[in-house]
């Protein structure tokens, strides 16, 4: 067991070493032209580099459609001519082409009007992040990703004839990405991911559920749930039938994970510098301030062992780092990159995201809304009257936080007890309010995984109008 336990850090050692080795060349590649566009007259040179190798099965209507294999690589250039960006990409690693896109960044730069907060970001120690490249996504073929398609399809089916699948995909993905600047930061990294995801609703005669959808990605091959994710899409889609009209009130909310995230969103959008300083968020000038109940914190960590939201290295290669968002109710954490952080002489907290193909934008990596202590189940217990609302079809505004959103796979909650399935209800409310409503959170959290990664326990939030 000793032996077992010693070998296994051993054995993602020397993955990493390997890994290296695989992504360097990306770095021999880039170098050379940080040299080349200083010599034409720029100031400063980004280079940032990209290959997403992807094998992908896709089905629909109930059976397989589609399963390919495509790679996508290319280059993104950021030049600066005193404090004036040139932004050009290619769709290659030719040296030719990127030349080209290396004179065209340039050209722009001369004569973009200048932004007195533009720069790149200075060198800054980059650690590894552990597990985040299993060699196994470079072993699988096409018809192994057909294999785990038709897994997944196939247990939704078993699961209840009723299940009707509309589309549904099985996608292994290899992604490497480098950075070089004149700032004499020189990053690479790998990573393997694997995705996989069901939408659809069930059918009872003339009984026709929602839509509904259930989706994973991870890291390693080995942490591939298709059981589950089959299971917990038939249960939500099944869940859907048999929905009936209510009576209009004001009560209480249970909001699992998926819909808590549908409201989040706007919060976390919120908590963007970019929002913030583009006068957009309602968080404007509430640094510091208690916006939320004592009990909801949000954290930000990009530096998560085995996660697909995770990197050594953000898109400008700033150091990933945690970021408490939200601390037990207090606005402690704006997202910053170093353009926004340049605003405001403070430095990039290692958000900057986006690919080889536009300039940086912010992003969150892994977010995670802290859980309770108590269960879900003792949570519906507790409720007279209220909602257990499945996903939500809202777009709050940014500014107010107002929302009006359609309740998708709603279940009515009666004296403690989850009852009728519901339609036409819309919840009416405001997302900033809803932090200061929050009444209960549950130890269950719900991973929502995909290139972010959002970790969301379910919600219980007072005063919610429920319009039917």
């Amino acid at each position: 067991m000793v032996a077992e336990v010693l070998l296994e850090p051993l054995l993602w050692f020397l993955v990493i070493l390997e890994v290296n080795k695989m992504t360097n060349d990306l770095i021999a590649l880039l170098e050379p032209f940080v040299q080349k566009g200083l010599k034409m007259g720029a100031d400063e040179v980004e280079l940032f580099a990209q290959k997403i190798d992807s094998k992908e099965t896709n089905f629909e209507a109930n059976n397989l459609k589609s399963a390919t294999a495509n790679t996508i690589e290319g280059v993104g250039i950021r030049v600066l001519k005193g404090h004036s960006l040139g932004f050009a990409s290619v769709n290659s690693f030719n040296k030719r082409k990127i030349t080209q896109g290396l004179k065209e960044a340039y050209a722009i730069a001369k004569v973009a009007p200048p932004e007195k907060h533009y720069s790149l970001p200075p060198k800054q120690k980059v650690k590894s992040i552990p597990e985040l490249y299993d060699e196994t996504a470079e072993q699988l073929s096409v018809d192994d990703t057909i294999s785990l398609g038709q897994q997944l399809l196939e247990g939704v089916k078993e699961y209840d004839s009723r299940i009707s699948v509309d589309s549904g995909s099985f996608e292994v993905t290899i992604r490497q990405k480098a950075i070089v600047n004149s700032n004499d930061i020189a990053v690479t990294e790998k990573k393997s991911m694997f995705s996989f995801g069901i939408f659809g609703m069930a059918i009872d005669g003339d009984d026709v559920g929602s839509f509904t959808y259930e989706y994973d990605s991870v890291v390693k091959k080995k942490d591939v749930n298709i059981e589950q994710v089959a299971s917990e899409f038939a249960a939500k889609a099944l869940n859907n039938l048999g929905a009936q009209k209510t009576e209009a009130f004001v009560g209480p909310a249970i909001l699992t994970p998926d819909a808590a995230a549908d409201l989040l969103y706007m919060i976390i959008y919120s908590t963007k510098a970019s929002t913030i300083q583009q006068g957009s968020s309602y968080l404007s000038d509430k640094l510091g301030d208690k916006i939320a109940v004592d009990e909801f914190t949000i954290v930000d960590d990009g530096t998560m062992k085995n996660n697909t939201g995770s990197s050594s290295f953000d898109r400008e290669g700033v150091p990933h780092k945690e970021l408490v968002v939200i601390d037990e109710g207090t606005f402690t954490g704006i997202f910053y990159d170093t353009f926004t952080a340049n605003k405001e002489k403070l430095k990039s907290t290692g958000h900057a995201s986006g690919d080889f193909r536009s300039i940086p934008n912010i992003e969150t990596t892994n977010l995670n809304v802290q859980p309770g202590k108590r269960s879900i189940d003792d949570l519906i217990t507790e409720i007279d009257h209220g909602i257990v609302v499945q996903r939500i079809s809202a777009s709050p505004d940014p500014i107010s936080g107002d929302f009006s959103g359609a309740i998708k796979g709603g279940k009515l909650i009666k004296k403690g007890e989850k009852t009728t399935t519901l339609k036409e209800v819309t919840a009416v409310g405001n997302v900033f309010e809803l932090l200061q409503s929050i009444t209960g959170i549950s130890k269950e959290q719900k991973p929502l995984r995909g290139t972010t990664n959002w970790f969301i326990p379910f919600l219980v939030v007072d005063d919610i109008k429920f319009v039917t």
